[in-house]
């Protein structure tokens, strides 16, 4: 694995340090710190602290490398991703409205869309990684994420919580919904939601992890961030497209922005390959579905009259 950290040499950065350190340790992989100043003069100052920096993970056998570069930190993080490859890039963040240099979180999650790569996003300090949540809408787009945390769960011993939420649905469904708060039904029913959970769960169990299903209902974030406290999880694993979809977004909300901008634990981002579903299209079938359903019926009471 290769991982690059990225640093101004402020504590949320060597936060970011600390906790990607866990996973470097873990899976000895190949790390560069990427130090990144507002000038030629601070860089030189940012280097001396990386040096600090790179002693520490020498210390637990990391192999480490650094380099500084001075510009707009999401210019000079996605023009190295695209130089060179990496398997996980980390970088620290501080909560919504700072106003710092760096990376307030809506720049965090800027890059999350940026890049490739799965990003690490790191607001605060956690003593370990023990525990892991993975966010799952319950559909093949989470699979990349399965997968890259299963990998990093086996090499540091930890678990893994797979959540899903099913939002409340209007009262005319409300049996349905009845019917899905028995979690055991529902695991074991044929649904899609079933089968995609499934399978997750045995994608982790197959990588030697031990995971676990959690259903919420409610307000999806709402949910979210209440599993995450109650949990006392230590990384929580949300995915992303690739491909963004201004009606997905406008419908649906965009959950993964949410859980980095509110949660106060850190947050890998991991995209999917496989392209969305556009929600305008589907909206257009179901529109003509229902049209021509109408203009059937139509022509039957006609006819019948």
């Amino acid at each position: 694995m290769k991982i690059l950290i990225c640093s101004d040499g402020s504590e949320r950065s060597k936060r970011a340090i600390s906790f990607a350190a866990f996973i470097a340790i873990a899976t000895k992989a190949e790390t560069t710190i990427f130090g990144i100043a507002q000038n030629r003069q601070e860089e030189v100052k940012l280097r001396e602290i990386l040096l600090e920096e790179r002693e520490k993970l020498k210390a637990n056998g990391v192999r480490v490398e650094i380099t500084t570069k001075s510009g707009d930190p999401v210019t000079e993080i996605v023009q190295r991703t695209r130089e060179r490859a990496y398997d996980l890039v980390a970088i620290g963040a501080e909560r919504r409205g700072a106003q710092e240099f760096f990376l307030p979180s809506a720049k965090a999650y800027s890059i999350t869309e940026a890049i490739s790569p799965p990003v690490l996003v790191v607001p605060c300090e956690r003593p370990q990684l023990k525990r892991i949540l993975i966010c799952s809408g319950g559909g093949a787009y989470i699979e990349n994420a399965v997968k890259f945390a299963a990998g990093i769960a086996k090499a540091l011993s930890a678990e893994i919580a797979l959540l899903s939420v099913i939002p409340p649905p209007p009262a005319m469904h409300g049996t349905l919904y009845r019917r899905q708060r028995d979690v055991e039904a529902l695991l074991k029913s044929d649904s899609a939601l079933a089968r995609n959970l499934r399978h997750e769960k045995k994608m982790i169990e197959d990588a030697g992890v031990r995971a676990t299903i959690r259903i919420g209902h409610g307000i999806v974030i709402d949910q979210i961030l209440n599993e995450i406290t109650q949990g006392d999880h230590d990384l929580v694993v949300a995915g992303s497209w690739a491909i963004r979809d201004r009606w997905r977004t406008y419908i649906i909300g965009n959950i993964t922005r949410e859980i980095v901008n509110r949660t106060d634990r850190p947050v890998l981002v991991i995209r999917s390959d496989k392209e969305p579903k556009s929600f305008a299209n589907r909206l257009r079938r179901m529109v003509t579905r229902f049209g021509s359903g109408f203009t059937t019926e139509t022509r039957r009471t006609r006819r019948s009259e």
